[in-house]
């Protein structure tokens, strides 16, 4: 038999709470972990990001992120304070609770996109690329870090922005010359999965391929 006295009550309450508190969050890490698993148990491949480099964008635009960040809170609070007027705080809190779920479902069907993306490249001719400039990219939650190269590719409009974990890649200055072994996505994106320097500028030294 169910206890229903407003004491029990409240505490079922409260572990239903702290389940959708802290469930969502617990599995994207663990479904984070096990494609991370999978991935290592396979053939080890590099695929790199290749991503145009936005050179024009002005500082509006490079603030616009924080700004509808900013916005979206407000609005946020606002249409909270005025549901809690209007049905009463309960309802919001459920109402919150389900966009917390929602949310980590997202983010989970993101991860498994992104995995099955990667999974699925379609290999491509290489490609010349022209390094313009570098500068070191330092770590973070999402990448390893390393050298972040400014590239003019041929076929490709605009300057794109790649990042090399390999530690010769600190030695290429403006003017070498690499050939890309690349790939698409299965649904989008590009991908290096190698390179082999051509030809280096006066005063580099020599570095080894990386096929």
């Amino acid at each position: 038999m169910h206890d229903h006295s407003p004491v029990a009550v409240v505490s079922r309450a409260a572990q239903r709470t702290a389940w959708l508190l802290f469930a969502p969050p617990a599995v994207l890490a663990g479904l984070r972990w096990l494609l991370q698993w999978q991935s290592e148990r396979g053939p080890q491949t590099t695929a790199l990001p290749l991503t145009p480099l936005a050179l024009d964008a002005t500082a509006l635009q490079l603030l616009a992120p924080l700004g509808w960040a900013l916005t979206a809170a407000l609005v946020l609070g606002l249409c909270v304070y005025w549901a809690v007027r209007r049905v009463g705080g309960p309802r919001v809190r459920r109402a919150l609770l389900g966009g917390w779920v929602a949310l980590w479902v997202a983010g989970s069907a993101a991860l498994l996109w992104q995995h099955a993306n990667l999974q699925g490249l379609v290999p491509q001719e290489p490609v010349q690329a022209e390094v313009l400039g570098s500068r070191p990219r330092m770590p973070n939650l999402h990448a390893v870090g390393g050298t972040e190269l400014l590239l003019r590719v041929d076929g490709l409009e605009g300057v794109q922005q790649l990042v090399v974990d390999d530690p010769q890649a600190a030695q290429w200055r403006s003017g070498t010359r690499l050939s890309l072994q690349w790939s698409r996505g299965r649904s989008s994106g590009r991908f290096v999965t190698g390179w082999r320097v051509q030809d280096l500028p006066a005063g580099t030294g020599t570095t080894a391929p990386n096929l």
